[in-house]
Formats: C-alpha cells, structure tokens, sequence
C-alpha cells in the first residue's frame, strides 16, 4: 500500500486539477480547440445542395459603381430571383433606416423616351398638317387661326403631361423594394433582437415584427429562451411585404470562434427563429416546434429524403445547436453566385431593347422588295418593340399590384422578345436588307451612301443582337440551374466588409456562409451531441487512476509508455465516439491528467530510486567496489532491511601476533601501517566483488554474494585469500625496507560456505550491513584453528566442493563445532592449481597418504609418514602440527572410541 500512496495520491490530484480546470475559461477553449481538430479529422460527408448564395461581392459591386447601392438594384435582383424559381429568398442584410430617392431608371430609359417622342411627333403632326392645309388652301386663315389655338392647347396638355411624368422619375427606393419583396412572395427579412428597450420610430416596429415575425413554439419551463426584451424590425414597406424573418443574433465562444447557434429565442413571451431557421421550417413542412432543455424537436417534418418524421436537435445547455461546419473556406464551401450576374443581365436586356428599337427605326425596311422579306421583318421587329413596351408595363402593374399575372406577362413577354429575336436572325432579313438597300443605291447613286450606311448599320446591330442574346441566355441557363428551387442568401462578401468572423477551420471566415452551414445541419442531419463538462470530469476521474495505478507493477520504461498509451487511448477513443456517433466528450483534462499523473509518478519514482541509489552507494561504497556498487545500484536490488537467509561465503582475516607489532609503534606509524595492510587486502576482496563487512583493528571481516547475488561466491572467497596471501609477500617486502614494522605481517584467513543470515542490522538512525549465523561462526572460528595446525588458510568442504578444481588444497582434519553434532572436514587452501610447484603438490600428496594412516589410528606409522614429509618439505607446518599431536598421543592416548574429529572449544 506504501509503494501505491504516491501512484494514487497523483492520479487523483492530476484528475482533481484538470477537473477544476474547466471552471477556467481558458481550459474550456482549450477543449473548444480539440473539438475544432475532431470537427476537422471527422470522414467528409456530402454537403447539401438546396442552398445557393448570391454574393455582393467586388465584381458586382465594381459593376453598378457605388456601394451602398440604391435598393432598387436588390429591388430588381428579387423579381429575378423569382423569375428563376428559388423557393425561398434570406437576406443577410438589415434595412433598418429609410434610403434616399432614387431614379425610375426602367422609365428613364425607356418610359421617357417614347413619352417624349409620342407627345412631340403628335404635336410636329399637327403643325404639319396645319401648315399643309394652309398652303393647299383647304382652310382659311380665320380657321388656321381656330386650329392655332386647339394646338396651343394640345402642347400645354402634353407640356404638363410630360412634367409630371418628369417628376415621377423620383422613384422611392424603399418602397419599391417592398414591392418587389411583396412580388417575390418568398423573402425572409432580417430582425435583431436586443438586450436593452428600443424608443422612437424602431420601437413603433416592435408589434408589426410581433405579428408577422413570431412563430409558435412549445417550449418547456425550464427551455433555455435568451435574454433578449426587443426586436429591431426592418423598416416598415419591407417588413409588411417579407414572408417573414429571423435574427441574426449569433453566439461567439469566448475564444473567438463561432461553433453554435441558437435556434429560437423569446422577447417578451415571443418565439422568433434564426434567420435561415426560419424559412427552413416553411421548406420542412411547418412541423410543430418543441423546444426542451438540451433539444429541440421538429414533429411531423418533411423530411429531405421523402415522407415525414420528427427532426430532433441537440442543444447545448444554453439551447444552441453545434455547426458541423464544412472544412472548406466560404467562397470553396456551397454554391456561388455574384450578384454581377443580375446586374449583368439587367444591362443586357437593357442594350437588347435599344438594340431592337434602333433595328426597327431604319428607314431601310421600307425599301422595295419583290418578295416582301422586308415587310414581313420590319412588321416583326414592330411587334417585338410593342411586347417590349407591354412587358414594362406589365412589370409595372406586377409590382403595383402583386399581380402573378402580370408578373408572368413580363416574363413570358420578354421570352417571346428572345425567341423573336432568335427567329429574325435566323431568316436572313438583315441580308435582304442589306442585298435592297445594295440594289437601290445603283438605281438611285445620290442616296447610295446612305443607302450602304443604314444596311451596314443594320448588320452591326443584327451582330450586336446577336452576341446580347447569347450572353444572355448563357447567363441564365446558368442562374436557372443555381437558383431554381433552392433557398438562396444574400449577403455582402466585398472586401469592404466587417462582417467577418472565425469558426473552427478558418481565422476569416464571411459570416454569411454561417447561414448555409446552419441549414446544411438541420437538412443532413448532421447533428452534434454536445455533452455536458461533467462527462470530462468522470473521464478524468476515472482515466488517470485506472491507467496508472494498473501500471505499478511494470518497470519505468513499459509505465511510460503504458501512460502515453493511456493518455492516446482516452484522446482517440473520444475521437473515434465523436466520429461514429457526433458524441463529442472533451478528452483534453483526462488525456492531461493521465499524462500529468505519470510524470508526477515516474518523477517521485525517480526521487526515490536516486534516493535508494543514493542510500545503496553510502551502504556499500566504503565495503564494496564501485562497479559492484554500480551493479548494485543499477539492478534496483535493495536488501530488505532485517536480512534475509542467503547461502553465500564468509571470509575472516587476523594477521599474527599484530598486538606485539603493534606495542612497539607509535600511534601515527601504527595507524600507517594498519592502513597500507587494509587497503591492500581490501583492494582484492573488492575486485572480486566481496563485500566488506567490517574491520576489527587488523582484522577483515567479508563475504561474498551479498548484497548482489554472486553464484561462484565460494570461488572468488578463495581466490581472494590465494591472491591476499601472494600481495603479502610484496607488501611485507616494502614495509620492512621502509622500516614500518618490526616483523613481517603473516595473515591467517578462515573460509566458510552456507547458509546465513545476512542484511541491514541494528536501528533505523544506525544500521550495519553485516552477517550472521553458525557458517559465519565457523569461517570465524577457521580463522584461528589455523593456529593449531600452523596452516594459513583453512575452509570446510562445503566451499571446496563449490569453489571447484581452480584450487590445490590439503585436507585437513575433522573438526566438531559447539552446538553442531555434525563434523566438518577442513582444507587448507594452497595455491591455484595451475600456478603451484611440484614440490607443493608433492607434499600434498604424500600428506594425505599420512593423515589417512593417522585418521586410521596407527599412530606409528603416522608419524613415520609425516616425517616423510618433512623429509620432502622441512618448512611444512600442518606436518609439524599433527607430530606434536602424536607426541601427545603417546604421552595420554586418546580414548579407544575417539572417533578422529577433533572438538573446536576454542577460537
């Protein structure tokens, strides 16, 4: 449980920290961030094609030549949209304040014109005729005088008729956009709803826009409606001629980004819908709108793909639906159309009728022509001026009375223009004129220029007709496909404009292509279920702990990655429920906070891992070698405090009758020379990675396989005693030429192998690293037998039989410890096998030949043997200890049921 209180302490604390950080607004667009990189890695899906956008844009606005534009320009561009079949028609434009006049340009350009040359032909008609009848003496001058004055009278009617009619040029541009709003039949208007009361003239709007602009809506107690008291309405001729309307009020995160909209939203106990909300409900059938906390239902809808059924809507908690905005930016995103295309074709038709009127005023039609193509050309150009004339009035009565009748006299009217047109060019009227007027001017060489000039001029405006109505039609094919039966928006687009903002995939995006993407959503249904930062919050609380407490019993390497892995998995498992079903559960706190927590545990870890590694190279590094200390450290073994039972070796050293070397030195010296023999020694029991118990004056105590596990530890225990011995030699050689010690320092090493206790004794402020137990006692009592049989290092036959055949070694005599009924058999560790003499190996042979006639009890013959070999090796001290035995043997026997093993009382 001590080793998880950090692992849990920083799950929970990472999830607890990431949890209250998304009552920052900051962390909350931080998670706005992800969702916009899941709206973006989302599978594409077909966007809707019911939506078409009429853009004002640069061209267009270049085109008309001032910006803002009379309302008559967006007057016209409604009957357009009309004649063109779209099925509903949103402005994203507010008209707010009332415009200046404007110009009746259709009557100007046409209207006037014809007015004028009506009233003054039937004035130069009556003048022409008085003056003929005066000079063909058909009246006389008391009548001429009667007829002067009716004259008078017809210029002053027609003087006055012409002046009104001058006057009216002065069209009011407001209510002719109510007119043609009224025409259309399918215009939504714009309304903003407003957090503070209107006064004056606005607030006069506010019942009108109540009346006309309001929708029913079943809405919940507890439905999110907004805090808006006031609707800004449009201005009166525009609000009384829209079908409807819808605000254009819109939510911005606080990061900036615009991610949702609201769907409805109550003024004074009113429903009014979003601006393309709104004629989206006529395009769905009408269903009933039910609004509820955290959706909104459409009952009984027309459903896109056929038949009818319940539209139901996400909301947020503050009744806004999600966008699933398309990745493209505006003008790549839906279907486009500049506005220049209405100006356009406004200005072609306009040059067609000019065209045509200059066409059938040439005198050239009334040249002879024997097969009567002239006649019948000129009588069809009359006709086509006259449609003409009766489709601008009809246009007219359209407009003043909301008359689909007249309505579509203009346009089949201007239709049956086009194909007229088409017709007379096809039948080569221009050419016969051309091939008359060819034929009069050689009959009539005075008029032969002006003859040519007219038939050139009629060729000219035959090719400009024909050129006018290709573009024409080409521009209208075009329009038809784009706007006929779809819901199309009009908004400003030009780089003047402010109307900018930034949604998930784009820093400017145009803001009327909101709209588009709002309708897109509902009509796809393409709906993005919000959920609430309560579900991060469970996900974090439950993502941190479960990865990394699960985690605990792996090495740091696979945890980290068990942590990134965790961290990826709640990222992209979020990411694949949002894709699969627009479930979208922020995953930024918990992804952050199984991160976090793994930092923080593999951080602690790692404090206490240097702190252990720290402790381990304190513990050992005055009794280890550094590489053994190293090893230690890096193999993370840490012996458990209290010792554990280990089967490993013991080694003990005293160096002989060191207590007289030491009387006869004075403290420095002493101290000197103590510290030259231990570094000696230990030096070899550190490179064969023994462990340094502790030193007792001039005594080491070591052992091997602990703290790390050695499996030749009885080897190396050896090892180290052969090679301690040979380094005595040396150091024994320097110090006595340096007059360090009065004698040679001659050390007696005791070897044990088995079983004992070893590990971390004593307090917790004071601890010793050290061993224990009865093979600890014997290697110990070892080291001093070899005083009773003039050996310098003895081991049992437990570490012979482990060390291996490295070692040349004697055996010895059979000992009995204290408390241990079981006998030991001892050896005495010579040399390395490979390294020792003849002689030595001579020596030992013939010693084991005596000591098996000793262990037999002829004790006769023993000593026989022993002398033998001290025959062979004089300097052979165990020989020399086993004759004094027999001595002694032959002075007190020992008793006749001595079973050979000597009993160890002493050290």
């Amino acid at each position: 449980m001590k080793n998880q209180r950090v692992p849990a302490l920083a799950a929970i604390g990472s999830a607890v920290l990431f949890s209250a950080l998304y009552l920052t607004s900051f962390f909350r667009s931080a998670e706005a961030g992800v969702y916009d990189l899941f709206l973006g890695l989302k599978p594409p899906r077909p966007r809707t094609d019911r939506v078409a956008l009429l853009d004002v844009d640069d061209r267009a606005i270049a085109h008309v030549g001032v910006f803002p534009w009379p309302r008559s320009v967006v007057a016209d561009g409604l009957l357009r949209l009309k004649e063109f079949g779209a099925s509903a028609v949103v402005f994203d434009i507010e008209y707010l304040d009332s415009s200046p006049p404007g110009i009746d340009a259709v009557y100007l350009q046409r209207g006037l014109p014809r007015d004028f040359q009506r009233s003054f032909g039937d004035i130069g008609s009556n003048v022409s005729d008085l003056f003929n009848a005066l000079a063909a003496g058909q009246i006389t001058p008391r009548e001429a005088r009667a007829y002067a004055a009716q004259l008078a009278d017809l210029i002053a009617s027609e003087r006055d008729g012409l002046l009104d009619r001058a006057r009216g040029l002065a069209q009011d541009n407001d209510r002719y956009l109510g007119q043609a709003a009224r025409l259309n039949g399918r215009v939504w208007a714009t309304v903003n709803l407003q957090t503070a009361r209107l006064e004056g003239e606005q607030a006069e709007r506010r019942a009108a826009a109540r009346e006309r602009f309001s929708v029913p809506v079943e809405a919940a107690s507890d439905a999110p409606g907004g805090d808006y008291v006031d609707v800004l309405a449009p201005i009166p001729y525009f609000l009384e001629a829209a079908r409807g309307a819808g605000f254009t009020n819109v939510v911005i995160d606080p990061d900036g980004v615009r991610r949702r909209i609201s769907l409805a939203r109550r003024v004074d106990g009113a429903w009014y819908l979003q601006l393309i909300t709104a004629p989206l409900m006529e395009a769905l059938g009408k269903p009933r709108i039910v609004l509820e906390r955290g959706r909104l239902k459409l009952t009984g809808a027309a459903l896109p793909e056929g038949g009818t059924g319940d539209i139901v809507i996400p909301l947020d908690p503050q009744g806004n639906m999600l966008i699933d905005w398309p990745r493209e930016n505006y003008f790549d995103s839906y279907r486009h159309v500049s506005f220049y295309a209405f100006s356009r074709l406004e200005e072609l038709e306009s040059a067609l009728e000019e065209s045509v009127s200059a066409l059938a005023s040439l005198e050239s039609w009334f040249l002879p022509d024997s097969a009567g193509e002239l006649v019948l050309a000129y009588a069809n150009l009359a006709g086509l001026v006259e449609t003409l004339d009766a489709s601008a009035r009809a246009r007219r009565a359209a407009l003043d009375d909301a008359s689909e009748e007249a309505f579509d006299q203009w346009r089949l009217g201007r239709q049956e223009v086009r194909e007229g047109i088409r017709n007379l060019l096809a039948s080569g009227a221009v050419d016969a004129l051309r091939r008359a007027a060819e034929g009069q001017a050689a009959a009539r060489p005075g008029e032969a220029a002006a003859l040519r000039s007219e038939a050139e001029s009629a060729g000219t405006l035959a090719a400009g007709l024909s050129s006018i109505l290709s573009e024409i039609e080409e521009i209208r094919s075009r329009l038809d496909s784009t706007f006929s039966g779809k819901m199309v928006i009009i908004g400003r687009v030009d780089t003047g404009t402010t109307d900018i903002g930034v949604n998930p995939f784009h820093g400017e995006y145009i803001n009327v292509g909101t709209h588009a993407a709002v309708a897109d959503t509902i009509l796809a249904r393409s709906f993005i279920r919000p959920v609430g930062s309560w579900a991060s919050v469970l996900l974090a609380l439950l993502s941190a702990p479960l990865f990394v407490l699960t985690m605990g019993r792996f090495k740091a390497g696979v945890r980290i990655a068990v942590g990134l892995g965790g961290a990826a998995l709640v990222f992209w498992g979020s990411y694949a429920l949002f894709a699969a079903s627009r479930i979208f559960v922020g995953p930024l706190g918990a992804t952050l906070a199984v991160i976090l927590a793994s930092v923080v545990r593999e951080a602690a870890d790692f404090v206490s891992t240097e702190k252990e590694k720290r402790y381990l190279r304190n513990a050992f590094g005055t009794y280890l070698a550094p590489e053994y200390v190293e090893e230690l450290v890096s193999s993370g073994t840490n012996p458990r405090l209290g010792g554990s039972k280990r089967w490993m070796t013991a080694l003990f050293t005293d160096v002989r009758g060191f207590s007289t070397i030491s009387e006869q030195l004075d403290p420095e010296a002493l101290v000197s020379l103590l510290n030259r023999y231990l570094s000696t020694m230990s030096d070899i029991i550190l490179e064969e990675r023994g462990t340094i118990d502790k030193y007792e004056g001039d005594a080491i105590i070591a052992f091997f396989g602990a703290p790390l596990t050695i499996p030749d530890h009885a080897r190396r225990a050896l090892r180290s005693a052969i090679l301690m011995k040979r380094a005595e030699r040396t150091l024994n050689e320097a110090v006595l030429a340096e007059g360090l010690t009065p004698s040679p320092l001659l050390t007696r090493i005791g070897v044990n192998t088995g079983d004992m206790v070893v590990g971390n004794m004593g307090t917790e402020k004071k601890m010793n690293y050290t061993m224990m137990g009865n093979t600890v006692n014997l290697a110990a009592r070892l080291e001093g037998v070899n005083k009773q049989f003039n050996s310098w290092i003895l081991t049992t036959d437990a570490t012979v039989k482990e060390a291996g055949p490295e070692f040349l070694v004697r055996k010895m005599a059979r000992v009995r410890v204290v408390g241990i009924f079981e006998p030991v058999r001892l050896y005495e560790v010579l040399d390395f096998s490979s390294d020792a003499p003849e002689k030595l190996k001579t020596t030992v042979e013939l010693f084991h030949q005596a000591l098996e006639v000793f262990e037999a009890k002829d004790w006769t013959e023993a000593g026989t043997l022993f002398l033998k070999v001290l025959s062979h090796d004089p300097e052979d001290g165990p020989s020399q200890s086993y004759l004094a035995r027999l001595d002694g043997f032959r002075k007190k026997p020992p008793a006749k049921d001595w079973d050979g093993v000597f009993n160890l009382t002493e050290k």
